[in-house]
């Protein structure tokens, strides 16, 4: 290895040749990212399920506030009529006095009572009209919202049944690719064994990143030339600028 060039370099050693340990650290890399992808695709499940159960129970929401709007507008309604049907015996009592007034004054007073009963007697007919009209209206808001909750629902338990269903294969597919990464772990020397365990800790999958030209996959960073020589020849190099365990892709 070359001497003063400030780069880490990670020497193979004798027990296994350059080029496997390349190859090693390649495979590494991609069981690193099929598990991360792995693991991804199982925690999406539950973040699927959290915002399909949300839309089904916004739905919910709106479809229960429209049946309590329209309860309480039939309540509204149904007062209404009280006071109608109040106001009507009202009216006719004041009909009945009136026949039977003695006075031009008492037949006064009681014609402008019964004539100011019937203005308020039309006007709640009119409110009653509106109210029957505001009752309709909502009762034909009810079915497509209830037919809204209905395949929330389905899309939720489908949703549910589906993941429930791929979580096992998942699983088993995690357990495999970990088993496989334990082994090809093992094909590491000691001394660039203590490094990948060190970097993996940090970065996890991002541990390591290919040679892409004369940069870090990983950060970007352009790489002096003694390091592009050093990494075509077989070697794997620690990037100065991210810390990640480098290989390039076209050795082994």
């Amino acid at each position: 290895m070359p001497g003063g060039s400030g780069d880490s370099f990670l020497p193979l050693g004798p027990p296994m040749p350059l080029a496997v340990s390349v190859d090693a650290i390649r495979s590494i890399h991609r069981m690193h990212r099929q598990l991360e992808d792995l693991r991804g695709r199982i925690a999406a499940g539950p973040r699927a399920i959290d915002a399909s159960s949300k839309e089904h129970d916004a739905a919910a929401l709106r479809l229960q506030g429209i049946q309590e709007e329209v309860k309480k507008a039939r309540l509204a309604g149904d007062q209404k009529q009280l006071q109608l049907r109040s106001m009507e015996v009202r009216i006719r009592d004041g009909e009945t006095k009136l026949n039977a007034a003695k006075t031009n004054r008492e037949y006064q007073l009681l014609g402008e009572q019964i004539a100011a009963d019937k203005a308020a007697k039309s006007v709640l007919e009119d409110e009653i009209l509106e109210t029957l009209e505001r009752v309709d209206q909502l009762k034909a808001a009810v079915p497509p919202v209830e037919a809204e909750v209905r395949a929330a629902s389905k899309a939720l338990d489908d949703l549910r049944q589906r993941v429930a269903g791929e979580r096992g294969s998942l699983d088993a597919e995690v357990a495999r690719v970990s088993a496989d990464l334990q082994s090809a772990e093992k094909e590491l020397p000691t001394d660039l064994l203590d490094s990948y365990r060190r970097v993996v800790k940090s970065k996890g999958a991002d541990a390591m990143a290919v040679l892409e030209g004369v940069s870090c996959g990983g950060c970007c960073q352009q790489l002096p030339p003694n390091t592009v020589a050093e990494l075509t020849t077989g070697r794997v190099v620690s990037c100065r600028s991210c810390g990640r365990l480098l290989y390039a892709s076209g050795t082994g």
